[in-house]
Order: C-alpha cells, then sequence, then structure tokens
C-alpha cells in the first residue's frame, strides 16, 4: 500500500481489509464499468504485462486532464491497473460523487479499467481481470449489493448528457463503447455481462462470503453433480493452474541461480538507479533494498 500525490495505490491482497475499514457515508446503489480508452496499453507501451510508463505519471495525467474539462478532481473513485494494482483516487474518495457517467452519478461509484476494450484494441491481461473480479465484489460485500445488470452498469447503457438509461447498447444512442465493444473478450451488451462477468463477480462474492480461501482472487465454481464446467469455469481453472505453474517455475528457477533477474516490484526503482548499476541480477535482499532507497529517495509513503 503505496500513497503518493493523489493516489493510494493498493495491491490485490490488501483491497479487502482496507476497504472493509472505509466508513461510507454517502448511498451508493450503483457500481459504474469504465474502460480509460487512453491512456491504453499502447499509450502506456505494455510489454509483456509491464508498463514502462510511470504508475503515478499515469494516473496523475488522467487528473490533470479531468481538471482541464473543469472538474474538481480525478473523474473516478477507483482505477484497475494492468499489473492488478488498485488505484483509489484521494481527491474523489468513496464518499464523493464521481464523475463518470454524466447525468447518472448521484449514488454511484465509477470504477476505471485502463485500457481500450473496444474490439480490436486491447487483450485485458490476467492480473487485471483478477483484480477488477475481485474489486466488484468486494464493494458489493461492503455496501450490501446485489450483483445484477442494475447494480452493476456499463457506461455504454446510458444516454450523453441526461444519463438515461437504456434497454441496451445501442450505437447512435448510447454515450460511449464504454468498457468496450470486446470486453471481458464477449462485448458491452447486457447478455454479454450476463454471461460472463457478473456470473464471475456473484463466485468471487460467494467466496468471500464464506470465507473460501483461495490462492489468487479468480472465482472457482465447482459445477454441481456430472453437471460439464461453463467456458466461464473451465477459463477460471486454466487460470489458476497458470498461476500455480508460474509460481511453481520461478521457484525452481531460483533454486538454479544466486541472483535474480529485476522482479517486477523492482521495476520502478531499477529504471531510477540504472545508471549506477552496473548489472541486471541481484539476490533477493539486494532489490528490497532497492526498493527501500527508492521510496526514502522519492519520499513515497508506505502504508501498513
Amino acid at each position: 500500500m503505496i500513497q503518493k500525490g493523489n493516489f493510494l495505490l493498493l495491491d490485490i491482497v490488501e483491497l479487502r481489509s482496507w476497504l472493509q475499514k472505509q466508513k461510507i457515508t454517502r448511498s451508493i446503489d450503483r457500481l459504474q464499468v469504465h474502460h480509460t480508452a487512453s491512456p491504453n496499453y499502447a499509450t502506456r507501451q505494455l510489454l509483456n504485462g509491464i508498463a514502462k510508463q510511470d504508475i503515478w505519471k499515469c494516473l496523475e495525467g488522467m487528473r490533470t486532464y479531468h481538471l482541464s474539462q473543469g472538474w474538481s478532481g480525478t473523474g473516478q473513485n477507483i482505477t484497475v491497473t494492468e499489473s492488478g494494482q488498485i488505484a483509489i483516487s484521494l481527491d474523489r474518495d468513496l464518499n464523493k460523487t464521481p464523475a463518470g457517467i454524466a447525468g447518472s452519478n448521484t449514488g454511484a461509484i465509477c470504477i476505471e479499467i485502463i485500457g481500450n476494450f473496444d474490439k480490436g484494441g486491447d487483450t485485458m491481461t490476467d492480473n487485471q481481470k483478477q483484480s477488477v473480479i475481485h474489486l466488484y465484489a468486494c464493494l458489493a460485500e461492503k455496501l450490501n449489493l446485489s450483483i445484477n445488470t442494475d447494480t452493476v452498469v456499463y457506461h455504454a447503457w446510458y444516454t450523453p448528457k441526461t444519463g438515461t438509461r437504456l434497454s441496451d447498447f445501442i450505437p447512435g444512442k448510447s454515450s460511449k463503447t464504454c468498457p468496450g465493444t470486446n470486453f471481458w473478450g464477449d462485448g458491452n451488451s447486457i447478455a454479454a455481462a450476463n454471461r460472463n462477468f457478473i456470473p464471475q463477480i456473484k463466485a468471487e462474492l460467494d467466496r468471500l462470503r464464506n470465507n473460501i480461501p483461495n490462492a489468487t482472487p479468480v472465482p472457482i465454481t465447482k459445477p454441481k453433480d456430472d453437471e460439464p464446467m461453463t467456458e466461464a469455469e473451465k477459463l477460471q481453472v486454466a487460470t489458476l493452474e497458470k498461476t500455480i505453474q508460474q509460481q511453481a517455475d520461478w521457484i525452481k528457477a531460483e533454486k538454479l541461480k544466486a541472483n535474480m533477474e529485476c522482479p517486477t516490484w523492482a521495476q520502478e526503482a531499477y529504471k531510477y538507479y540504472k545508471d549506477y548499476i552496473s548489472d541486471t541480477t541481484g539476490s533477493y535482499d539486494f532489490w528490497r533494498q532497492l526498493v527501500i532507497n527508492y521510496r526514502k529517495d522519492n519520499n513515497i509513503k508506505v502504508s501498513k
């Protein structure tokens, strides 16, 4: 958990406990779903799930643009990054009405997912998918919301300016294609939401409420007796298996070498000191100390 500038950056494992401690004083009955469109994976120079652009620069850039539109601060309450980290807008905290869907923001939380998920655009990373599902489930748990297309709403289901709710995404009538015509690999229609997105949030919420441990926040749903798994469930299982295999491969690799390549969590620190580092490998303690020094030199506050 790191606070810098106008944002608080959480790892997915920190979200639920942080959210449970928050005191929400306004009435909230809807969770908006948005993609940023820009910034996106290309503008963030994403490679193998890692963005070259500094995340703080990205967040502050969005805030600066929103201020230029005459808004009082960052439009969204929450942003989900490609790496799966979750940024809370400190200038638009959960008790402040967002600027997400013109005419339909009262009683809503605005969540922006970094990327362009229109057809031909970005393919969402597994980490980002996991965090998105976990985030909506945690918010539903905190706010005691049922999960359906009246409580989890796509921007595409509303008209521009007045924010009138439509029967579905209707080209020419909808405000935008947001969260994308290929969102979740399925589209931005109500039917698409009910096929994949909504069921996965429900499954994760059930897991949370029943205190079922899970190595990753991807919901794993066991089919009923002799009932074949759905495509969504197969995807969930495959994602979990992939994560476990990646962890096993990493452990095996570490046993074979004394030094490790710069890990993802130390990338920003490495870039900051790269002119003074002669090698790109080091021990875990080396990378850890590098991150500590980076945070100290840049006055980055870390919350526990």
